[in-house]
């Protein structure tokens, strides 16, 4: 990005500025042995998408956000829109069983308060997309997961991150901004090249003293259960923010989704949204097996969700 000499003093000085390790500890995998856990340090971005655009990318009803609730919603909900939820971070020490992958680049688009039940009032969620990618540029190392999960019941694409041996990387200083960029592989050439790599998505943000959102708010979100490709089972990944390291801060940032011919997301969703609230941290994830959507909606802790 940068070609001027004088830019890396710079560089060195904004390496210096980036928040916490990305190398995270996994705390829960002793308690909980045989499901899948891991401790993921990512940004989740809350963008407003017309209604009706939502509801072509979903085949269940939405229900309506709670937006008079002033602790997840404290200065309301632009109109006619609904919440779509996007995520980039690193996943450390992950870990099932005897299993276990170092690290991995994780990403997701998906729609929270998704009416899987058809009872007007469970919130779940649904991905648009999925992806995982390998670290430090070695992107192809995530196919076999991307395939294991795809199997598991999650459509699983692989990507190209930017950075990618971190959560974000800064660019500029005084306020510190932070990016991040997420890209689907279609074609790797990590040889020769080229490659074909449409967009996804990329963020850049700050911390902020005045959030559009609370801690409680992506707390929420990201804890509804995940509707899986059949349609018939749910899944719940359940995040914890309680540790000493999570290091939580509430964001305001611009997101840019792409979508054809050159990006990767769909139409109705590409565009640059500015102003936007975010929260980084690093969370401790179980993910749990596919079970019933009631069950899971039943089983969902409400500990995770404060």
């Amino acid at each position: 990005m940068y070609f001027f000499v004088q830019s890396i003093g710079l560089l060195g000085l904004l390496a210096s500025l980036v928040l916490g390790n990305p190398e995270c500890p996994n705390t829960l995998a002793f308690y909980n042995p045989s499901l899948r856990t891991t401790c993921y340090n990512a940004t989740w971005f809350i963008l407003p998408i017309p209604k009706a655009s939502v509801q072509s990318l979903v085949p269940y009803p939405l229900i309506t956000p709670p937006f008079s609730d002033k602790s997840l919603f404290p200065t309301g909900f632009p109109p006619n829109t609904h919440p779509v939820v996007v995520s980039t971070g690193y996943q450390n020490d992950i870990r099932m069983g005897p299993l276990q992958i170092e690290s991995l680049l994780g990403a997701s688009v998906y729609v929270p308060y998704t009416d899987r039940l058809r009872d007007g009032r469970t919130p779940f969620q649904y991905a648009v997309q999925i992806y995982i990618g390998g670290v430090n540029g070695k992107d192809v190392q995530a196919l076999v997961p991307s395939l294991v999960g795809s199997l598991g019941g999650s459509t699983i694409f692989v990507a190209s991150f930017d950075p990618n041996n971190d959560a974000y990387a800064p660019i500029a200083s005084n306020p510190t901004i932070y990016t991040a960029r997420v890209k689907q592989v279609i074609i790797p050439n990590p040889i020769s090249g080229p490659e074909v790599k449409p967009e996804a998505f990329d963020l850049a943000f700050f911390s902020t003293r005045t959030p559009l959102y609370t801690e409680k708010t992506f707390h929420t979100l990201i804890n509804q259960p995940q509707i899986l490709n059949n349609q018939l089972l749910c899944q719940r990944n359940t995040y914890y923010f309680n540790e000493t390291f999570a290091e939580p801060k509430l964001r305001t940032g611009n997101v840019t989704v792409y979508g054809p011919p050159a990006g990767a997301l769909p139409t109705k969703l590409a565009r640059r949204y500015v102003g936007q609230g975010g929260y980084s941290a690093s969370g401790q994830m179980v993910g749990y097996n596919q079970e019933s959507c009631e069950s899971a909606a039943a089983r969902t802790d409400p500990k995770a969700l404060q």
